[in-house]
């Protein structure tokens, strides 16, 4: 009884372990924008979030819990931990099967309420540069209020990309 226990305490930890070191390609559930669709790159984006700073305190009472959302497609977000205050490290890296048309991340800092989540701030990142050069960053990103004249914090992140060659 005890080996069954520990081999499949092995096959779980091995299954972890390689998930969390490739991502897997989800199938084409949405067809893709005609505008984009010139855009050929395939593979692995890794996205390294560091941290945010200066986040805008939604809560009216009690401690801002502010956690961040990205995604390629609305259809397969990635959520960060909730965290304290307006300043969180996070130190958390996803990973994205970029198909052929998506060439932006799309990331939200959202604050954790009870009743109903309030929207810190988005900002939509490009990812030619990340296809061009493999990888960018760290590097801070401005979540803009008011059509850019202000902010509502900065999200820190960087990110690498491995083409897929199949």
């Amino acid at each position: 009884m005890k080996f069954i226990t520990i081999a499949s305490l092995a096959l779980a930890l091995f299954a972890l372990v390689a998930s969390a070191e490739h991502c897997i390609d989800l199938g084409n559930t949405s067809p893709v924008d005609p505008t984009i669709a010139a855009s050929k790159n395939k593979g692995n984006l890794y996205v390294k979030l560091n941290s945010a700073k200066g986040l805008t305190d939604k809560d009216l009472f009690g401690k801002s819990d502010p956690f961040i959302e990205m995604w390629l497609e609305k259809a397969y977000k990635h959520r960060s931990k909730d965290t304290k205050g307006l300043n969180p490290t996070f130190n958390e890296t996803f990973c994205f099967y970029v198909r052929a048309g998506q060439d932006k991340l799309y990331v939200k800092a959202v604050d954790k309420d009870i009743i109903s989540n309030d929207k810190i701030g988005q900002v939509t990142i490009p990812l030619s540069n990340v296809f061009k050069t493999g990888r960018e960053g760290p590097q801070d990103y401005t979540l803009p209020k008011w059509f850019g004249l202000r902010s509502n914090g900065i999200v820190n992140m960087q990110m690498l990309y491995q083409e897929d060659t199949k």
